[in-house]
């Protein structure tokens, strides 16, 4: 933070100085005009520029790359709000299919130019109308849904659905990465429009991030539950410590909703119970093959749980 002095000009008014590097940044020039806005005891400085703003396009070359890479540098081109992003390259036409799945996963994000060594997608995101909170409410909703169908993963194969709704939690939280990263550049407008600060918008970065790792996890447990040979007792036994892990999650997404502080730092008290509950069943079923790599992945839940109730005491907002 920078602090500047109040210089006192005339009878009337009062003048401060403003950062060259933000004037810099925001191209303005002697003559130009700001707007101010009253908000209790904030001042919010705004740009007021009528000038067209030059559209930022990036082009992506994919010859020679592999989908995962080419996949990698659209999803940053998207998170970094880039307008357009143009793919080209001989082999586009044999990638096609792949990089079209990529973008189709991508909210608003259309392709509209397609050739044998083009494609050319737009973004349509209004980023009035975006509201973070209320995309972490629907990632909460798919999440539990994940949740839930884990825990009969013993008695109906629930992989395929479960991994569907992983890649419906991604393109969320690929939304709120873009909204966050949109906002740590614009900061007066998400002040304004969305009453978020650049430290709030951080908070909920490091939210969404945790949970979408944790539906990650939540989509490996269920593969790992589809391979593992437990009987009855081994069945219920980790599906009790399951059940104690979204326990945990719905508490502390209930403290996040309420900014309940006391209630995160009780669901935060449990996170060693828990875990060594984890350690026990290993310890006495280390012979059943890929226990380890089960066990591994509900105790990474419940670190990821534990990263969210931090959000919640640290943070100054409520949703």
């Amino acid at each position: 933070m920078e602090y500047r002095k109040l210089i006192s000009f005339g009878k009337n008014s009062f003048v401060v100085s403003l950062p060259k590097n933000w004037v810099r940044q925001n191209k303005l020039q002697k003559g130009d005009l700001v707007s101010m806005e009253e908000t209790s005891s904030n001042l919010l400085l705004s740009i007021k520029n009528d000038k067209e703003v030059e559209e930022r396009v990036k082009t992506i070359a994919v010859d020679g790359k592999s989908i995962r890479r080419i996949q990698r540098e659209i999803i940053s081109a998207y998170i970094k709000d880039y307008k357009s992003i143009v793919l080209i390259g001989n082999e586009v036409k044999d990638k096609a299919k792949e990089i079209q799945n990529i973008i189709q996963n991508l909210m608003a994000l259309e392709i509209m130019e397609q050739t044998s060594k083009k494609i050319a997608a737009r973004d349509f995101l209004d980023m009035n109308n975006i509201s973070i909170i209320n995309l972490l409410r629907k990632v909460d909703v798919i999440l539990r849904a994940m949740i839930e169908d884990c825990e009969k993963m013993f008695i109906e194969d629930n992989y395929a659905s479960i991994s569907l709704r992983d890649n419906d939690v991604n393109r969320l939280v690929f939304l709120i990465f873009r909204v966050v990263e949109f906002g740590m550049g614009n900061a007066s407008f998400m002040l304004k429009k969305h009453n978020l600060t650049c430290q709030q918008l951080l908070h909920l970065w490091w939210f969404s991030f945790n949970l979408e790792s944790t539906a990650d996890e939540v989509k490996r447990i269920a593969r790992y539950m589809k391979q593992v040979r437990f009987d009855k007792k081994q069945q219920e036994m980790f599906l009790k410590l399951l059940g104690g892990a979204k326990e945990n999650y719905v508490g502390v997404m209930k403290a996040f909703y309420t900014h309940d502080e006391d209630l995160a730092h009780v669901m935060l008290e449990s996170k060693d119970e828990v875990i060594r509950a984890c350690e026990l069943f290993y310890s006495e079923n280390k012979k059943v093959e890929n226990l380890g790599m089960l066990v591994e992945r509900l105790k990474s839940i419940i670190s990821g749980v534990h990263n969210l109730a931090r959000v919640v005491y640290q943070s100054d907002f409520t949703p």
